[in-house]
């Protein structure tokens, strides 16, 4: 079990919401139980453009507590934690509004957990083994998806 950690503030902001409109990068929070995977995903997330990491959680309620107060438009979240899990904080953050995008990975897959991680509200999940890959695929889709959703609001 990973040692508890505090919600990590990685850059200090507003906790108003910023619109991917403005800001050209996805305001993301990250929640790992693994301390060492949480490292490792910060350091990958902090090279990619697209994402402005702003808070790194340990488990589902602190990823739900950031959440409410940041405001973030993504949150990628493991499956397997303890206390909350990805798939119960999943429905819950689902709920918010505005809701925040919510991705789920495990180093797990089947077809019933992609269907529960579907049922729970998630917009899509990552095989930890493929991350690099699939996570690249997901924020074009998230592009793709804001984009569009620009294009009918300017209409």
């Amino acid at each position: 079990m990973a040692a508890r950690i505090e919600p990590t503030l990685l850059y200090p902001q507003s906790s108003q919401p910023v619109s991917l409109k403005q800001e050209h990068r996805i305001r993301t929070i990250v929640a790992d139980d693994s301390d060492s995977y949480l490292e490792v995903l910060c350091d990958v997330l902090d090279l990619d453009d697209d994402i402005d990491l702003i808070a790194a959680a340990c488990d589902g309620i602190e990823a739900i507590d950031a959440s409410s107060r940041l405001k973030p438009a993504l949150v990628l979240m493991d499956v397997n934690m303890p206390g909350l899990d990805g798939i119960s904080a999943a429905s819950l953050l689902a709920e918010m509004r505005p809701a925040p995008i919510v991705v789920l990975m495990s180093s797990d897959d089947s077809r019933e957990l992609r269907r529960e991680c579907e049922r729970a509200g998630a917009f899509a999940f990552i095989h930890k083994t493929n991350f690099q890959h699939e996570f690249a695929n997901i924020i074009d889709r998230i592009w793709k998806m804001r984009d569009q959703q620009w294009i009918s609001e300017s209409d």
